[in-house]
């Protein structure tokens, strides 16, 4: 196995430029691993062999460079398979690209495989409707539901990948395979072309190994956006001012000594980076009723028109109407439950708390007015296979963004018993580019000396 991918983007354009490795022979190291694990680990719904191998070798004949990037399976690209993982849309091919997959063909991106996920994305296991196992322990889940795409990055598979995050489906996942997820401002990047799971809630969003690779990243995503929701401001923050980075009271939060001691050294970390640290409580599982009641809702009106008429699965032989439906509307136990779930709040009133929302909204405000950046930990432990009661407070510290509409970037916290956790960073709306500079100062404070080996 080769261990070329784990290397950053600004050394291997170096590298290409200086003609010491060719844009066919990244690929194909790409491609060599992709085979040899997803035989172990199957993380790819499809993969494209001759077509970005020819793709690298025409680049290499003009001299420019290309980079290659698995995607999550809910971007259309013109031709291929989107199935979002469902039984629904088996074999459904589509007749467009996304707008993100015309930004990334636009800058010579080699697209060399699609990502298996939850179906339609909903889980924060990676076990819905996949068997996908983690690279660090194969007893501990991968986190989902951009589960395919972390562990592509996480095996070495590739050097980027795009995901979306509705509640933390790229944060969780990353924490859990040692690798950096960063969920932009909401509807910063467009979602044109995107299969919806809750249309206020989701976002594209970029995993990496390196902090410096979403920021790159970040820079080409961010062109002309034509998104609705968009509200795009260029704000810069003055570093020459004192910092200010505001903690959660998280002794209560965490399960083990271990993890708390883990905290302890990132708050000593950023104390040396000369910050004021102030602390903070606030409650999070107030947060658990409104993102059940938003989410239900968006996901039961967007998945009306899989009917199993128009896309997809079809079966021939059936007795009468009733028959054809029940037959022909394959979700899983999750998807259906989900499903009942946002019928039955569209019915209740006042399920939509607008002064949970608010009161939340007053709170977050004020701490931002406290300070420039919060940390959070991502998640409250790693979780096992046996134990499946886990899927609302898996996302517990994560859903908050995706509400609010806050940016917030997973770092990588440590490891305990080989087995990684991370904690993330949330910074106010259209701060984007200074959390990711905040987050490329801690990594290259905190990971110095560190050698991949």
């Amino acid at each position: 196995m080769n261990f070329l991918c784990k290397l950053s983007i600004k050394k291997i354009i170096l590298l290409i430029k200086n003609k010491k490795i060719s844009n066919y022979e990244l690929t194909k190291c790409c491609l060599n691993n992709l085979i040899k694990i997803n035989k172990k680990n199957t993380f790819i719904i499809d993969f494209f062999f001759k077509e970005s191998l020819n793709f690298a070798n025409k680049l290499d004949k003009k001299n420019s460079i290309s980079i290659p990037i698995s995607i999550k399976n809910i971007f259309s690209l013109k031709k291929k398979k989107l199935t979002s993982n469902s039984n629904i849309l088996k074999n459904f091919k589509t007749k467009y690209n996304s707008d993100i997959i015309k930004i990334l063909k636009k800058n010579k991106f080699n697209i060399l495989s699609i990502d298996i996920l939850d179906e339609f994305c909903l889980g924060g296991s990676g076990i819905n409707n996949s068997y996908l196992k983690n690279l660090y322990n194969k007893k501990i889940l991968p986190g989902g539901s951009s589960s395919g795409s972390c562990l592509n990055i996480s095996y070495g598979c590739n050097l980027l990948s795009l995901g979306s995050d509705t509640g933390g489906s790229v944060r969780t996942p990353s924490s859990f395979c040692n690798i950096i997820g960063f969920k932009p401002t909401n509807s910063i990047f467009s979602r044109n072309g995107m299969i919806p799971y809750s249309s206020l809630l989701d976002n594209c969003s970029i995993i990496t190994n390196y902090a410096e690779d979403c920021k790159f990243m970040f820079n080409i995503l961010k062109y002309k956006n034509l998104d609705l929701l968009s509200n795009i401001k260029n704000i810069f923050l003055n570093f020459k001012k004192k910092k200010k980075i505001l903690i959660l009271n998280y002794k209560e939060f965490f399960s083990s000594n271990e993890l708390k001691l883990l905290f302890e050294k990132i708050i000593k970390n950023f104390e040396e980076l000369n910050f004021i640290i102030i602390n903070e409580n606030i409650n999070f599982y107030s947060l658990l009723n409104l993102y059940n009641s938003i989410s239900s809702k968006d996901f039961y009106s967007n998945t009306c028109k899989f009917d199993g008429i128009k896309y997809g699965f079809n079966k021939l032989f059936y007795k009468n109407i009733n028959d054809y439906i029940k037959l022909n509307r394959v979700f899983s136990k999750d998807c259906k439950n989900k499903i009942i779930k946002g019928n039955h709040f569209f019915f209740i009133k006042n399920n939509f708390n607008n002064l949970e929302f608010k009161n939340i909204k007053k709170i977050f405000e004020n701490c931002f007015n406290k300070s420039n950046f919060i940390l959070i930990p991502t998640n409250l432990d790693y979780f096992n296979f046996k134990n499946n009661i886990y899927s609302e407070y898996i996302d517990l510290f994560t859903m908050v963004s995706n509400i609010l509409g806050y940016p917030t970037i997973n770092l990588k916290l440590g490891f305990i018993n080989h087995i990684p956790i991370g904690f993330q960073i949330i910074s106010n709306k259209n701060y984007d580019l200074d959390l990711l500079n905040l987050s490329i100062l801690y990594e290259s404070f905190n990971f110095k000396n560190y050698v991949f080996s």
